[in-house]
């Protein structure tokens, strides 16, 4: 990010690997141009945005739990993340094109899920070359059918994303919010290069942090029963979880979201650093001096597991972000779960709040463990931090 004190440190060529049609809002290594393209959609990420977003929200939330509900009657074990990954994809394809992909209801993922994910590939292998902007045309002539099948999926998946933007803007109709105003949806301000943006971002970040609270929460019975009893005592109403929860009421329970920081922590999506180039003087880092010029980064989940700022660091803990003995100041700086400084995520928010509301909703409505009790889940890495193995849960309705 560009925080206090790494001003000198520009983005590295890197970053060019991920400008498809033209520079998004991660890749452009610009400072000035970033915080133009920032301000352009920073009004679709607002806390009013956010309210009109919830209905939507809600909308992909029920035909989930109507999917976890055939599931806790026939109690057969199931891969949740999978059905986490369907619920994403829908979610962000109402926010970025007004329509979801029907993933849910078809129990399989959307076309472009496997499009993407390949594309993803494709741009970090190319970030690592040394011919700078020319690292995408340079790999996309490697004759290895591997890179060839990447360079495909990236092709066809731009194509995608144009049509189906110019789809969304080309229809005339109104759609209303509650309030019987237009939607306004974020991807209105957005290009081509920017929907696969919030696509990926939204959809992969958040159904694996997702994933990593469930096991957690199953691991953890103790934490999972305090913020079942703090839901109960803030819903009283609704304590079998068959609504939808407000967003509004769950900003209060801090216990689940620092749960969720928790798990941003141990696991934060994306893992591995986000390179810089040193400035032309050079720097000392860590008591050595790196020349100028040279791309250097602190993977996230590094610095999340650092003994030296987070005490049983390989330990979840949602409790050590109150814990009034800790450097809680450093803890908060050294978080990288959503980047830091000026080039934090901008859908932090958005994302917040469905991870929020799922989880909270899951917990009051369902019992859940895991099939395997005994499961240790570790990662596995490409572009995104996932699960190392697939594994199922089994829930059951909850007695209040």
């Amino acid at each position: 990010g560009h925080g206090k004190g790494v001003e000198g440190f520009g983005k590295s060529s890197w970053y060019d690997a991920f400008n498809t049609t033209e520079e998004s809002l991660f890749s452009t290594r610009s400072k000035k141009r970033h915080a133009m393209k920032r301000r352009m959609v920073a009004h679709g990420f607002s806390a009013q945005s956010l309210q009109l977003f919830e209905q939507f929200v809600d909308e992909m939330m029920e035909k989930f739990m109507g999917k976890m509900d055939e599931f806790a009657r026939t109690q057969q074990p199931f891969d949740i993340y999978f059905w986490f990954e369907l619920f994403t994809m829908d979610l962000m394809g109402e926010l970025a094109l007004g329509k979801n992909f029907g993933a849910i209801e078809a129990g399989k993922p959307a076309k472009y899920s496997s499009l993407v994910e390949q594309s993803q590939r494709f741009s970090n292998i190319s970030g690592v070359l040394p011919f700078g902007k020319a690292n995408v045309k340079v790999l996309s002539w490697v004759p290895i059918p591997r890179i060839q099948e990447l360079w495909k999926a990236r092709v066809e998946y731009l194509e995608f994303a144009r049509t189906a933007l110019e789809k969304r803007f080309r229809d005339d109709r109104k759609e209303l919010v509650p309030s019987g105003k237009a939607r306004q949806d974020i991807m209105q301000r957005f290009s081509t290069s920017n929907t696969t943006l919030v696509w990926v971002a939204g959809a992969s970040t958040g159904s694996v942090t997702m994933n990593w609270m469930t096991y957690y929460f199953c691991k953890n019975p103790e934490v999972k029963n305090r913020i079942i009893k703090e839901l109960e005592n803030m819903f009283p109403e609704n304590v079998d979880g068959s609504q939808i929860l407000p967003f509004v009421k769950l900003q209060k329970l801090a216990l689940l979201e620092n749960a969720e920081i928790e798990c941003l922590r141990l696991h934060p999506p994306i893992g591995y650093s986000m390179p810089r180039d040193t400035p032309p003087q050079g720097a000392v880092i860590c008591g050595h001096y790196i020349p100028g010029g040279v791309a250097v980064g602190v993977p996230a989940a590094i610095i999340g597991r650092n003994e030296t700022v987070y005490k049983n660091a390989n330990t979840w803990s949602p409790d050590r972000w109150t814990d009034e003995t800790a450097d809680l100041a450093t803890m908060k700086t050294c978080f990288l779960g959503f980047g830091y400084g000026s080039r934090q995520c901008i859908g932090r928010n958005v994302a917040n709040q469905f991870v929020m509301k799922m989880m909270a909703t899951l917990l009051l409505r369902y019992e859940i463990e895991l099939e395997d009790p005994g499961l240790v889940l570790g990662t596995k890495e490409f572009t995104i931090q996932k699960p190392d193995r697939k594994y199922n849960v089994i829930i059951r309705p909850r007695k209040s």
